[in-house]
């Protein structure tokens, strides 16, 4: 007799642990949403895909041939005619293992022209004591680099950081 009942109330245990195991999938596939879970990971701000790039897998691309070039500021009241020599150089990623340098070699030299002309349009604005201060060179250097990720991204669907440093040099006269 006693080991009948022991039998019955081992039997018993493992129901409730059976059914309480059975409530517990049922609510995991029941509350569980994985597109719920992955539109959490997605930032709303978070546009272009950017990754952590060592030095080794950049490319380098001076604009202007390597050379410096003059650029006409907005005029002054005090300086009329002020001008603005310029040279610019930028890194690009180009991949793990530098697997996509000739895609980013063609798409850079493809829209190295806008690139150029996004440079000029940028000083033109610009007035000769404006560039004469450090924190324009910080600002210009930020500004560029999202122009010129702009500009690259033109005609691509998703958009990704190709340009992660841009060097500014600038010698207002």
């Amino acid at each position: 007799m006693e080991g009948k009942g022991i039998y019955t109330i081992l039997l018993a245990i493992i129901a409730v642990l059976t059914l309480s195991l059975a409530v517990l999938i049922i609510f995991l596939f029941i509350s569980y949403n994985p597109n719920q879970q992955q539109a959490a990971n997605i930032s709303p701000g978070a546009s272009i895909s950017e990754r952590i790039v060592p030095d080794e897998e950049m490319l380098e691309f001076k604009l202007f041939g390597g050379e410096e070039k003059l650029f006409a500021l907005k005029s002054e009241q005090e300086n009329p005619n002020s001008l603005v020599m310029v040279s610019v150089t930028i890194k690009c990623d180009a991949g793990e293992r530098r697997r996509r340098e000739k895609d980013i070699t063609t798409r850079v030299n493809t829209y190295i022209s806008e690139m150029e002309e996004a440079v000029g349009d940028y000083f033109a604005a610009m007035t000769l004591t404006e560039a004469k201060e450090l924190e324009t060179r910080y600002k210009a250097r930020d500004d560029l680099l999202d122009t010129f990720n702009e500009i690259l991204n033109a005609n691509k669907q998703e958009k990704e950081k190709v340009v992660y440093r841009v060097t500014l040099q600038m010698f207002p006269q």
